[in-house]
């Protein structure tokens, strides 16, 4: 200290450095680290790159900045510049090999991302993805020559179209016809009720009892009218033959948005069924969300009660649009509700309290028509659809833990993963095996032509045959991918592609069925 008390400046002492490339820097002092210091994971990247914030890891690597430190009697001279630079150089390369910043992805061609949504999109990108998704899979529609966004294409043309029956919502006096409101009710129980069976054992005798009276607008009055709106869809095969009915029942959509009840939510499914009849996937989605809103805020508030029939169809309606939202926003990229939160804690439905219609129940004065269609849709009985609807959940459950054999390497790069698919074709093994005889399908030889296929004569049962190979080539798709990638194959990855062939030979006969009699899913088999 000097005479006024104050410390010496310390600096640096250099040794006098030696023709070898050891450099050695001592220090008089100890450094300490600022509190107001960023740590070296928040610290910008210099020298030209961009500034980034890396992710805290427990590994801390120090990084050399290259500053030049300068006194008023010595400089550094080039050498140790040099040398620094060089230090610097090889800390990146240690950095990029343990922090990579981004994954590496197989398909380097890929044009970069075109906007800020896009580049958010690709962090959780893989090329692997389902091929069932056939819409939402980038890799798949570079493969077959269309654009990658091709699935935003079609969203937006949906979207600039306008909804479909807005402008005129109560705006026209409906007149009922008794026979046509019985064989619209028959329709709607053969060809989309069983598919999501979400209505009351005694919604016919409500059904008649609503579209005979005055329709005020109520949510009652809308879920009667929708009905009728859907069952005319898919017995004449026409849009304009709905389209009375559903305006109807627009004028109550204030009322059904601002309920939270189960007769909101069923409302608002059947809104979405009615979109899905017209092959508008979006319009349906849109309605789909609220629905699945109202439902995870009626089972976390409890507003289902204890009533042993109210908890059956709070539970047939939670996941009933789970299914909905499932299959719809498989195919396109949308808003996701969250609704798989509560799948673990949602029982499954008991089925016994399933809505079907019974000729004997119109009223007598109203002569029962045949029911419309071919003769597997008359006869679908309820426990057949039962034990569909459980069989499906299972399915959609399994798909959803996990639906694709890929693994990611320490670089960031998808690589597909054998052991892993074969472990999924065991457990779609083993749902297959506890089918009931019901809903039970031949697989099939894939040697055989398939004009020989055994297609099921049921509806349900022939698409749960479609998704049973749809999963296989779910599995299976990440093999063919990597073939055509790297150009090079192993005995096991030519095995599974010949799987997935197979796989797909065989879905063609189902899924042309399933488009004819499945009205419901006819957008998603279409785009599979």
């Amino acid at each position: 200290m000097d005479s006024l008390g104050r410390r010496p400046r310390l600096r640096p002492r250099y040794n006098t450095f030696p023709t070898s490339t050891s450099r050695i820097i001592r220090w008089r002092t100890t450094a300490r680290i600022s509190e107001n210091a960023r740590p070296w994971h928040a610290m910008p990247v210099e020298r030209g790159e961009q500034s980034a914030t890396r992710r805290s890891r427990p590994v801390v690597i120090v990084k050399t900045t290259g500053l030049i430190v300068a006194t008023k009697k010595r400089q550094w001279n080039l050498p140790v510049e040099q040398e620094l630079n060089a230090v610097n150089k090889r800390l990146d390369q240690l950095i990029g090999l343990m922090l990579p910043e981004q994954p590496v992805s197989p398909d380097g061609g890929a044009a970069g991302p075109r906007t800020e949504y896009d580049a958010f999109t690709n962090q959780a990108y893989s090329p692997f993805d389902l091929p069932s998704k056939l819409l939402g899979n980038p890799s798949v529609m570079r493969t077959l020559g269309l654009d990658a966004d091709f699935a935003q294409v079609l969203t937006r043309e949906e979207r600039i179209a306008g909804p479909e029956g807005m402008a005129n919502a109560g705006a026209r006096v409906l007149v009922v016809h008794h026979q046509h409101i019985v064989s619209a009710l028959a329709a709607f129980s053969a060809r989309v009720h069983t598919w999501y069976p979400i209505l009351p054992s005694g919604f016919s005798q409500e059904y008649f009892r609503v579209l005979c009276g005055l329709l005020r607008p109520s949510s009652e009055t809308c879920l009667s009218l929708l009905v009728a709106a859907i069952g005319h869809i898919v017995e004449q095969d026409e849009a304009a033959s709905g389209t009375p009915y559903f305006e109807t029942a627009l004028a109550s959509l204030p009322i059904i948005i601002a309920e939270c009840s189960l007769r909101s939510v069923q409302c608002l499914m059947l809104i979405g069924l009615y979109y899905c009849c017209l092959l508008k996937p979006c319009q349906a989605h849109d309605y789909c969300l609220i629905a699945s809103s109202k439902i995870q805020n009626i089972i976390k508030s409890g507003l289902g009660g204890d009533d042993p029939n109210t908890v059956e169809q709070t539970r047939l309606a939670y996941w009933g649009v789970l299914l909905l939202e499932n299959e719809i926003g498989g195919q396109l990229d949308v808003a996701k509700s969250g609704i798989w939160c509560l799948d673990e804690h949602v029982p499954l439905p008991l089925c016994h309290q399933t809505w079907h219609f019974m000729p004997e129940s119109t009223p007598a004065a109203v002569p029962s028509p045949p029911s419309p269609g071919s003769a597997h849709s008359t006869h679908t009985n309820v426990q057949n659809m039962q034990s569909y609807f459980l069989a499906e959940i299972a399915m959609r459950r399994m798909l959803h833990r996990c639906n694709t054999a890929v693994q990611v390497t320490s670089f960031g790069k998808y690589v597909y993963a054998p052991g892993i698919a074969l472990e999924l074709e065991h457990q779609l093994e083993e749902w297959y095996r506890y089918l009931p005889e019901t809903n039970s399908f031949e697989k099939g030889d894939v040697s055989q032509p398939l004009t020989l296929v055994n297609i099921p004569s049921c509806p349900l049962s022939n698409f749960l045959r479609v998704q049973y190979y749809c999963c296989k080539l779910s599995i299976y798709w990440p093999a063919v991918y990597q073939a055509m990638q790297d150009g090079a194959t192993t005995n096991i990855l030519v095995d599974h592609c010949q799987r997935f062939f197979d796989s797909y030979a065989m879905l063609i006969p189902s899924i042309v069925a399933a488009f004819r009699d499945c009205w419901v899913n006819r957008w998603t088999l279409f785009v599979r």
